[in-house]
Parts: C-alpha cells; structure tokens; sequence
C-alpha cells in the first residue's frame, strides 16, 4: 500500500510537470499550486544627488516563515449636493499573514491569508454596524460578508522576486490598487544612496460624461530618507501623470493618490511597516456647489515573524486540494 501511494506522488508530479510543460504560462509549486506568469512592472531609477553610502536592498525570506502583520484602515467620506450634506466612515483592522513555502536568493513564494477581520461602517447619525471575526456571531452583515467569507483561506499564492516584483500568483486577475501598493514594494536595481528616487507606473480606466472611458496615468515615486541602525526609512508619494481637470474624473482619482512612509529592515530583508494618508477634497464633482471630502489613514505593521515547519497532514491536504481544480 506504501509504495503504491508513493506511485501515485510520482504519477501527480510528472502529471504536474507535464502541465507546465504544456503551458509555458503556467508555473506549478512543489506544493502542486499552480501561478500564472506576470509580467514584471519595469522601475526608473535616479542616481543620488550626493554621493554617500549605497545599499542593496533586497526580500529575504527563509521556508516555513510565517510573516504576521495587523492593518489598521480608517476612512471617512462626506458628500454636500444641493446643500444636502451625508457623511460616512468605516474602519478595518485585519489580521493578514504570509505562510512562505518555497524561498531561495532569486524569489520566494507564499501564501497570502487573512486570519482575522474587525470591521464598523457608519452613515451619518445611523447607528453603527460592527462585527468581529474574533467574537463571531450567527448574524454576518450583509455588508461585511464577502470579507468574513475569506478569512480563513488563502486569498492567493504569490510568487516574487528578490527585489519584490511579483512574477507569478494564483489569483486570475490583479487585484485593485486603491493607491495602497502592491502586496510588496518594489526594489531597486542597483545600491543606492540616500536621496535616490525609483518610480514604477501606473494605470486606471475611469468613466467620462458622455459615457466613454479613459485610461490615467501614474506613478508611485519612492525615495530613500535615510538609513539607520540597519532600517531604511523609504517615502512613498503617488501622482498622475495625466492630466484631470474634469471634477467627476477627478472623483474617481483621488482614492489612488496617498503618500507616506515605509520602514524596511536592510538586514532582514523585509518589510517592518507602512503608514499611508489619504486627504483630498473635489468642488463641484456632481454639479456647482457639489463638495466631496475624502480622509483616510492605513497602517501595515508587523507583528510576528518566526518559522513554523507545516505538518505532513498539511503538506498533503495542500496537494490534494491542488489536484481537484
């Protein structure tokens, strides 16, 4: 019976690998996941000023590390049309972790999930609508569903390389960039020095008056502030390269443009925090004496990293899972 059962691994893993072989899109983990092929955002880089010190900065994770991170997003919206004015806020901790299950010099790849989720939303002087996946209840808001639904399981396995670019991931569409970065950020190249600045593009499709659309352009600008104690502090500032002068396109651009600041560990190679503002304000976005005010603020901190071997029974459920889809 045992060595039947360990023909039945080698027939999976060629199955596997003749797979790959037949989509060269498709890259197949040693856990039997299968991640389509992304093709990398290119950076532009600018030199330093000043000379100084350079640092290479790179991801380095190690197999079976478990990366733990609580993010706190709160927002708040108000609207005045005809004199009329409604105000709304919402706030989301969310308990997310990065399960590493292949890392070498050139990438890394992980599963991407969400363990816990504390949400309240607000309309005006309604009564406010909470619910915690950490003291659960029979009755989910309707509102809060799709995100109860996915905690618990792995929203997607990603693959990256050294310098945070994602090659590959389960998930069959990108998801919304809501001017939070991606997953990870990007790298540079090359060292650099204090004061060097690396960009990577952007785009979003919006809505126009007579019922076309329009694709804005982008860029997420980083820069290095400085480096101490082997932390780099890294500033982020994300702005249009298109031109917006409509106040309804402008509406629909401003939740993509935040600016703050992200600590990472030069040492370590990842990530120890991301702290993100949002304050923009449009006038007549639906007509004269229209206001629209959007505040919102997004902290990403880590809170635990430390490696946690996965069991057998897990390794196995995972290549079982794999094998139904």
């Amino acid at each position: 019976m045992r060595g039947f059962a360990c023909w039945i691994m080698v027939l999976y893993t060629l199955g596997m690998g003749l797979a790959q072989a037949q989509d060269p899109e498709i890259i197949v983990t040693k856990l039997g996941t299968k991640l389509r092929k992304v093709e990398p955002k290119s950076l532009k880089e600018t030199a330093a000023t000043q000379s100084g010190p350079e640092f290479l900065l790179r991801y380095r994770f190690e197999p079976d590390l478990i990366l733990r991170s609580e993010v706190t997003h709160l927002s708040k919206n108000s609207t005045r049309i005809n004199s009329v004015l409604q105000d709304a806020s919402s706030r989301t901790i969310t308990d997310k972790a990065w399960r590493v299950l292949e890392a070498d010099n050139e990438s890394t790849t992980f599963e991407y999930v969400v363990e816990a989720v504390d949400l309240s939303q607000q309309f005006g002087s309604s009564e406010e609508i909470r619910y915690n996946t950490k003291e659960p209840s029979e009755q989910v808001p309707v509102q809060f569903a799709g995100a109860v639904e996915a905690v618990g399981k792995i929203v997607s396995t990603i693959r990256i390389d050294a310098r945070g670019m994602v090659v590959a991931r389960s998930d069959s569409k990108d998801p919304p960039h809501m001017g939070m970065g991606d997953i990870t950020m990007p790298l540079p190249e090359k060292p650099v020095a204090v004061g060097a600045t690396w960009e990577i593009p952007r785009e979003l499709r919006i809505d126009r008056k007579d019922g076309t659309s329009r694709m804005i352009k982008f860029r997420e600008l980083f820069k290095l502030d400085k480096v101490s104690a082997g932390v780099a502090t890294i500033s982020v500032r994300s702005e249009p390269l298109s031109p917006v002068n409509d106040p309804t396109e402008e509406a629909q651009v401003m939740q993509q443009l935040s600016n703050g600041t992200i600590q990472f560990d030069v040492d370590a190679g990842r990530m120890i925090s991301k702290e993100l503002a949002w304050d923009h304000q449009v006038v007549s976005f639906s007509g004269p004496g229209s206001l629209l005010e959007y505040s919102s603020r997004l902290e990403d901190r880590v809170v635990s990293a430390r490696v946690e071997a996965r069991t057998a029974s897990s390794q196995n459920d995972k290549v079982n899972d794999s094998s139904k889809k």
